[in-house]
């Protein structure tokens, strides 16, 4: 299994399975959200595009 850590927007330590996320989203104030789940939401101050990177996939 492959983590791929990010820090969210308070600072802290996200470690994210990339095989689980869903969908990744921007939203106002330059904040994306990465969803692995109902629950799981994780938000990060990263451009959508360098999350999507980050995570090891392509962007079509």
């Amino acid at each position: 299994m492959e983590f791929v850590m990010f820090e969210d927007v308070d600072g802290l330590e996200v470690f994210v399975n990339p095989e689980r996320v869903i969908w990744v989203r921007e939203y106002p104030n330059q904040v994306t959200v990465i969803s692995c789940g109902q629950d799981d939401r994780f938000a990060v101050r990263l451009a959508p595009a360098h999350a999507v990177a980050a995570l090891g996939k392509t962007a079509r």
